[in-house]
């Protein structure tokens, strides 16, 4: 039986411990030493499993001194549960924590590049040159909230001195303005001091310090030369090569400033005996709910805008302005088309203004008003009316100055709701850029001089600000602020006293208002004194708001300040550099969303531009729009997305609509989504809210033990919880997607179960509870339940190869409660797609154990409806109404029992508990249909185990295979030419005998090509690729492992069936099709597309394997093509007999 370490309970236990413990160091290559026991009833911190968390590296290695470098396990009181990192344990004594690791391609984002997993999966070797770096979140969490730039060791870099990576050289270097950790090192935050080996220094700022233009110096700032990238690079005169094996990098070979592969670690020296993790009442925990705040990642692009009508420039860009009436949203600018992708697919001719439906984005045709100039502003009025502003003189054929009142529908003017508009200043046109809704009045700035609406019949002076009727368009002439300029935004206070405005005036009624004035409502618009300092003499302002009890006030230059209300003092200032001016400034829900064109930082507290002045506090990254705390002045630096503008514009317009997506719109072509992929962005994006909805209490938690093990057991929560955490005492000690779990017995223990989703919110605990004796030990303990969440996969194609292994990623797949299925009143679940119903879909179901050692057998029981394949942790476990040999996603079940008799013969099996191991598990299911049209399908399953003495896995040594199945530089048939294959080009029994044939690497324009492909006239866009082998024994191989490339574009089959791709569109592929990216060929080597195909996957006799590579386009200067497939040895399992309990492919 395998123990923790948590609590001691006698020196015979103790030395059996430090037994095992030792067994496992052996067994993950680490070093062991034997330490004396520890006390009874001691806790010991020293970071071996989650229930012995240590607070830091530092207390894993004071805990265990022998303790060698590898993963840990930590929590300080901040985190919500303990996670594992890197620690490295040797270097001056040890206790660092990896933090980061690379080599060129470092970010500034708040969130880091990866997760947490990957920073410390790969911690040196050409494996970890594509940077990692934790969150800003997790740092400060591992900090335990204190800075680091507090730490005595600062902050410590180790970069490869040398090309091989044989040498290497120790930085420290401690800085100012950095109260919670950011990755903005190639800002002006400044350094103490530093320390490169033995050369001491100090003074400059993170993005370049040092001594001399060697070794001894450290920039962080992108350069043209490098290729715009990132890294802790070495000075002018230390030079790299772009080889993928390198690890000093230059974009180009001799060009300095090389980026070295670089560790970056801290040393926060935490002890848990000196942390207040805090006691936790009967009653539990309280429930934690992330801030409501726009995601980073981009919403996918549905449609879009782009081209444009009226000029180009800042001002003219495509999309500037949004409303929602209803169900759609309006999106206004200087726009030509609406369109679905960045090349013109479905373009519609709708100029200026467009609607799209606020839920699924899809463009609203019906819609279609026409005018003759940009749109500026739009404005949605109580009674359903659509008011636009801008610079145009017709709208839909008929004269309409600067401003019209639209139906909502179909885009037609209003006869209802009409206001005239001139400019009498000589020279001067009409320009509407702002509008204002409080009580009965519609406010409105701009450029003009003189109104007529409603029910005056002769214009109306006021210049450049105006109220009207919401009703009719009435002009107020008792109101008139008379500003000398044109007024660029207005909004109107809170409690509807003042009228804020911004723009390029110095005056109202010859009041001095600069830039900005704060005008009552009242008759004749008195002017309240609004004194304040700009960042620049230059200082024009684009943005005002009345949000979180402050006036918010944006523009020239590069400057967002706050101001009291009733004092306008200012209250928080923040400024951009290198770039840029704040455009707009929009308050909602508590927020400020502020747009610029910024692409580098944001100096909180600067107030000086060029700057930022000696006040400012901290710098974060920025990206053309942010997020404030609008009550606290606080930058939200969680919100950073990658966006990119066509002229480099920026965002001119933000707009929350009623789900609370925030619309951002400017010159934009681009944006990353949620999931981390490119997209292209026309005009606009859009962010969906995050997560900020805790799941639902775990109910009916109850703990038994039997002296040695408490083992706790509740039902599920509401909501979408992804997993529970299980809280001793203070702490939590566990984390499991199970609704049970076991752990080590300790003596009166308090327990609390919680359960946590995806996006970080907690539920509140359960109530304590204390484990009591019970029957647990000789009986059972349910893993999987019926009616549990399961992941689901319900697609008309073939899954990846790795679907049913432990290590897939399921993110992107659906999530539902079992039953899953259709036809049937139980079902919880009701799988559906549009057009052809797929044969087959696939489920996964994660779940943790514990303790493995504890598990004598696990018994399955689900139903075949129709029919059935279950995998655990990759290996088939079960089979049901499926025949013998390989089953692909389109084969047939063999029978087609109803739902009913399914359910009443359920499918068991009985496997032997070696088949799991600690930590997590994962169940794969594929149910498979006797015909698409079947009226009746379902899922639910049940995995349970018998507790008792884990039996010890077969001796028997595997069958082997050869290793290599296809070895780089081997001949591969090939067809290149400008027309289609057949459309079984890549099955096993296709004869190529037509084929050409050449030695890999194949293709044209790079010198490592061994086969030149070539053909006359129009160069083909797709080549394609057969190479055969065999295999002997197909049950003797576990998995294929191919390693590629995508040069541009490729996709990979074996034996007929698909198994990946990279750079390329998720449609049915042709000849004809283009590849999605252009990589260089030496891009290419350097990211390899690597596919794991298991074992079952392969015949016995001859296999194959194909390829088509595809190009950007038909002129690209250099494609290639070459593959290594491995076979791993270890048997993929025998088949089971049809619904027989069976250990077959388990025993060997």
């Amino acid at each position: 039986m395998k123990l923790s370490s948590t609590t001691i309970r006698s020196g015979v236990t103790s030395k059996i411990l430090c037994a095992i413990i030792a067994t496992a160091f052996i067994a993950t290559g680490m070093s062991f030493t034997m330490q004396p026991a520890y006390a009874e009833g001691t806790a010991v911190f020293d970071g071996l499993s989650e229930q012995n968390a240590a607070a830091s590296c530092w207390e894993a290695k004071k805990v265990r001194p022998t303790a060698d470098s590898g993963i840990y396990w930590l929590q300080t009181p901040v985190m919500s549960a303990p996670a594992q990192f890197y620690c490295d344990q040797v270097t001056d004594g040890g206790g660092w924590v990896l933090i980061g690791r690379g080599r060129q391609g470092w970010k500034e984002m708040y969130e880091g590049l990866g997760t947490t997993a990957q920073v410390r999966s790969a911690v040196t070797g050409t494996a970890a040159f594509t940077p990692k770096q934790l969150s800003s979140s997790v740092i400060d969490q591992l900090l335990n909230g204190q800075s680091a730039q507090s730490l005595s060791d600062g902050i410590r870099l180790r970069r490869a001195l040398n090309t091989a990576g044989s040498q290497w050289q120790e930085v420290r270097f401690q800085t100012n303005k950095r109260e919670r950790w950011t990755w903005t090192f190639s800002s002006e935050t400044p350094v103490k001091n530093y320390k490169f080996d033995s050369v001491t220094g100090a003074g400059g700022a993170t993005s370049n310090f040092g001594s001399g233009q060697g070794a001894n110096r450290i920039d962080t700032r992108e350069s043209q030369a490098q290729g715009w990238t990132q890294g802790w690079a070495f000075g002018s005169s230390i030079t790299g090569t772009n080889s993928s094996t390198n690890y000093l990098w230059s974009a180009t070979s001799g060009v300095g400033n090389a980026r070295p592969f670089t560790q970056m670690y801290l040393r926060p020296k935490l002890l848990q005996a000196n942390l207040q993790f805090g006691s936790i009442p009967d009653t539990g925990t309280p429930k934690y709910e992330q801030r409501s705040v726009q995601e980073t990642g981009a919403m996918p692009t549905v449609w879009g805008v782009n081209g444009l009508v009226s000029g180009s420039g800042e001002l003219r860009t495509e999309a500037q302005t949004f409303a929602q009436v209803g169900n759609t949203v309006f999106v206004g600018g200087n726009f030509k088309y609406v369109q679905k992708t960045s090349s013109g697919g479905s373009r519609v001719g709708q100029s200026y203004v467009a609607g799209f439906d606020v839920v699924t984005g899809e463009f609203k045709p019906g819609f279609a008003p026409t005018f003759n100039g940009q749109v500026k502003e739009l404005i949605a009025l109580p009674n359903g009316l659509l008011i636009a502003g801008g610079e145009f003189t017709v709208v839909n054929g008929k004269p309409a100055v600067g401003i019209v009142a639209l139906n909502p529908t179909t885009g037609a003017t209003s006869s209802s709701w009409k206001v005239n508009m001139e400019n009498r200043i000589s020279g001067g046109a009409v320009s509407v850029r702002a509008f204002g809704i409080y009580g009965n009045w519609l406010y409105v700035g701009g450029a003009f001089t003189h109104l007529t609406g409603g029910t005056n019949t002769s214009p109306v002076y006021a210049r450049s600000a105006a109220r009207v009727s919401i009703a009719d368009g009435t002009v107020d002439r008792n109101w008139n602020p008379a500003f000398n300029g044109t007024v660029l935004d207005v909004a109107p206070s809170k409690d509807g006293n003042r009228l804020y405005a911004s723009g390029y005036f110095t005056a109202s009624n010859s009041t001095p208002t600069d830039a900005a004035a704060a005008i009552r409502t009242s008759v004749n618009a008195p002017v309240d004194t609004w004194s304040w300092t700009p960042s620049a003499s230059a200082h024009f302002q684009f943005g005002v708001a009345d949000e979180g009890g402050r006036v918010w006030l944006g523009g020239s230059e590069h400057s967002l300040f706050s101001f009291s209300p009733s004092s306008f003092q200012r209250l928080s200032s923040n400024i951009t550099r290198a770039g840029g001016d704040f455009q707009d400034v929009t308050g909602q829900n508590g927020l400020i969303y502020a747009g610029c064109h910024c692409g580098n930082w944001n100096y909180t507290d600067g107030t000086i531009w060029p700057g930022p002045g000696p006040n400012w506090t901290i710098a974060d990254k920025i990206n053309l729009v942010g997020i404030w705390d609008a009550s606290t002045g606080a930058y939200l630096p969680q919100f950073n997305p990658v966006i990119k503008g066509r002229g480099g514009y920026g965002i001119w317009g933000n707009f929350v609509d009623s789900r609370g997506v925030l619309w951002s719109g400017g010159d934009l072509v681009s944006s990353v989504r949620t999931n981390g992929s490119g997209q292209w962005s026309g005009g606009f994006a859009r962010f969906a809210l995050n997560d900020s909805t805790a799941p639902g209490i775990p109910g009916t938690v109850k703990a038994e033990s039997n002296g040695t093990i408490d083992t706790l057991t509740w039902t599920a929560s509401s909501g979408s919880p992804s997993a529970y955490q299980i809280l001793r005492d203070d702490r939590v000690v566990a984390t499991t997607t199970a609704r049970s779990i076991a752990v080590d017995h300790q003596d009166a223990a308090r327990y609390f179960v919680r359960a946590v989703d995806a996006a970080g919110n907690r539920s509140a605990s359960s109530k304590v509870v204390r484990a009591t004796m019970g029957t647990v030990p000789a009986g059972t303990f349910q893993y999987i339940g019926s009616a549990e969440n399961w992941k689901y996969r319900f697609v008309n194609s073939a899954p990846p190869a790795s679907w049913t292994t432990a290590t897939f990623d399921d993110s992107s797949w659906g999530s539902g409660k079992a039953p899953l299925g259709w036809g049937t009143s139980s079902i919880q679940t009701t799988l559906n797609v549009p057009g052809t119903k797929p044969l087959s879909y696939q489920l996964r179901k994660s779940f943790s154990v514990t303790d493995a050692s504890n598990i004598a057998s696990l018994e399955f029981s689900t139903r075949a409806d129709d029919g059935i394949v279950a995998y655990l942790n990759g290996v088939e476990v079960l089979r049901s109404n499926m025949g013998t040999g390989n089953i692909a996603y389109n084969s047939y079940a063999t029978t087609a029992p109803s739902t009913a008799t399914a359910q009443s013969n359920p499918v068991k099996a009985t496997v032997p508990g070696w088949v799991v191991h600690d930590g997590n598990n994962v169940l794969s299911v594929e149910v498979h249909s006797n015909y698409r049209s079947t009226p009746n399908s379902s899922f639910d399953f049940e995995l349970k185990a018998t507790l008792g003495d884990q039996p010890t896995p077969p001796v028997t040594p595997p069958k082997t295979e050869p290793a290599m199945a296809v070895d780089t530089g081997s001949t591969w048939k090939y067809k290149f030419e400008n027309a289609a294959p057949g459309t079984t080009w890549m099955a096993t029994n296709t004869n190529d005998s037509g084929w050409d044939q050449g030695k890999a690497p194949l293709g044209w324009g790079s010198t490592s090509i061994a086969t030149e492909l070539a053909s006359a006239g129009t160069k083909p866009l797709t080549s394609y690729y057969r190479k055969s082998f065999t295999v002997a024994d197909p049950t003797a191989v576990q998995e294929m492992k191919i390693t590629t490339r995508a040069d541009d574009g490729i996709a990979i089959y074996v034996n007929g069936t698909e198994v990946g791709r990279k750079n390329l569109p998720t449609s049915i592929l042709s000849y004809l099709t283009y590849a999605t990216a252009a990589p260089s060929t030496g891009s290419a080597q350097n990211a390899p597309l690597q596919i794991t195909v298991p074992g079952s996957a392969l015949h016995s006799g001859t296999n194959v394997i194909g390829a088509e590579v595809h190009s950007n386009w038909r002129t690209s200067p250099n494609v290639s093509f070459e593959l290594q497939a491995e076979l791993v040895s270890g048997g993929h399992g025998a088949k089971h007999d049809e619904g027989r309990t069976t250990k077959a492919g388990l025993a060997g």
